[in-house]
């Protein structure tokens, strides 16, 4: 039996009322408050309690349940004393001395085994949550309560999403029965009222407001006049944190899709290529050899020199458990960046199409030269796109670790049990490993 409880703790003492402000710690944004369609709230009613306690998911066996009152009231009482404490000084930055004190004062029925990256509002200390179990009748019970709407906003695991087709899901089959010319003028009826009002059927006349709304788009191939195309759009809105769920998005799109079309699966991967099989590249980046060091500060650039057998060594520890040998040697190119001199390798995600498989594919007029010179703006806009995409995500890998806010348009992903950050370049995902993880399995030593 599984059952895990996620809720944020809003100390009403910590709020920041000036206008269109959230405090660090303690207080929930509007955003976050669309984080579940209908949220629970708990207090303790008999008593002098500083914490509100929201609940945003609570599940058995993957079924949603209503947290008990008993246990909102454990969980409000942990947070009520972390705010005491804090206030009398003795919860300070120190990660690892708050956690220890936690893990002191609670153990009748509870049992902290984690906390989060400490929060300041610049006058006390909290941690961003509180990772622990219940013991219920002998059963260990999950719960996380986040303190820290920061934390909480890019941390929290679930969303939920209503899509909303560029034709009505009943009429799907036209993307593919139309050639290009008709299936644009079919598109076009598809004015921005006429879609408002099928958003509206679809949410119960928005009936519960949204944490996110937004747009992807797909070209949609004509088969038989080859190379011709209509972009289809698709319009989606979410509850919850969809930064790092586009598997989620795609996944649900399409089961939506083949649930209602006469067409299988194969045919829809030739019609709409980016959708049922996006291009997706693992990268690992070779974080253990260095080249430069700045004498003044210590500071290390990478060396773009690998040797093979170093970067066979990390990608088939991370990769080749999951895919083929075969594959991974195929699709297998080392690339050097101006960026601390980093070299990475990229490889295709196992199903990439035939011609996606490399790399180089995508960018064969990918060229190690600076930004501010000039023949920079002979490679295409795409390419230079994915330079400083890479240069982002590079960056972002260096430093983002399981609990660590990534920097914005990067997103924190898991795949194959390991850490990743991840962000899409034009058509294409790229998913980095991230030196954390490195660190953590002992292949680099910190």
């Amino acid at each position: 039996m599984s059952v895990v409880y996620l809720s944020f703790g809003s100390i009403a003492q910590l709020h920041n009322n000036s206008l269109l402000k959230t405090s660090p710690i303690g207080e929930l944004s509007n955003k976050a408050r669309t984080y579940a369609k209908d949220p629970g709230v708990f207090s303790i009613t008999s008593s002098a309690s500083a914490t509100i306690l929201f609940n945003f998911l609570s599940q058995k066996d993957n079924v949603d349940i209503v947290l008990p009152q008993a246990l909102a009231e454990v969980q409000i009482g942990i947070v009520n004393w972390l705010y005491a404490q804090a206030v009398l000084g003795n919860i300070t930055g120190n990660r690892p001395n708050t956690l220890a004190l936690l893990k002191a004062q609670f153990t009748n029925n509870v049992e902290i085994t984690d906390i989060g990256e400490m929060v300041t509002n610049n006058t006390i200390w909290l941690p961003s949550f509180v990772k622990g179990t219940h013991t219920v009748s002998g059963a260990k019970q999950d719960f996380y309560v986040w303190l820290a709407d920061a934390y909480f906003r890019d941390q929290y695991p679930k969303v939920l999403f209503t899509v909303v087709h560029p034709v009505p899901i009943a009429d799907i089959d036209v993307l593919v029965n139309l050639n290009y010319q008709d299936l644009a003028t079919r598109l076009a009826k598809e004015t921005p009222d006429v879609i408002e009002a099928r958003t509206k059927s679809l949410t119960n006349g928005s009936e519960w407001p949204y944490t996110e709304r937004n747009v992807i788009g797909f070209d949609v191939m004509d088969l038989i006049n080859t190379g011709k195309s209509n972009k289809g759009y698709w319009r989606y809105l979410e509850w919850g944190n969809g930064d790092d769920a586009e598997d989620q998005l795609f996944d649900q799109i399409q089961a939506e899709i083949l649930a209602k079309s006469k067409y299988p699966r194969p045919k829809w991967e030739e019609v709409i290529p980016d959708l049922f099989n996006p291009i997706e590249f693992y990268v690992i980046p070779n974080y253990n050899r260095y080249g430069l060091t700045n004498k003044t500060n210590g500071a290390k650039s990478q060396s773009p020199i690998v040797d093979r057998e170093t970067m066979m060594a990390l990608v088939d520890k991370y990769l080749t458990p999951n895919m083929t040998s075969a594959h991974v040697i195929g699709s297998m190119q080392v690339v050097p960046f101006l960026y601390k001199s980093f070299a990475a390798a990229f490889v295709a995600k196992a199903n990439n199409r035939a011609e996606m498989k490399k790399v180089y594919n995508l960018f064969p007029d990918y060229s190690l030269i600076p930004s501010g010179d000039p023949e920079a703006g002979q490679m295409n806009a795409g390419t230079l796109e994915f330079i400083m995409g890479m240069e982002n995500l590079l960056a972002a890998a260096e430093v983002v670790t399981p609990i660590s806010l990534p920097p914005s348009g990067v997103t924190r992903i898991e795949r194959f049990g390991k850490v990743y950050v991840a962000k899409r370049i034009g058509k294409a995902k790229f998913i980095v490993m991230t030196r954390w993880q490195m660190v953590e399995d002992k292949v680099l030593v910190d």
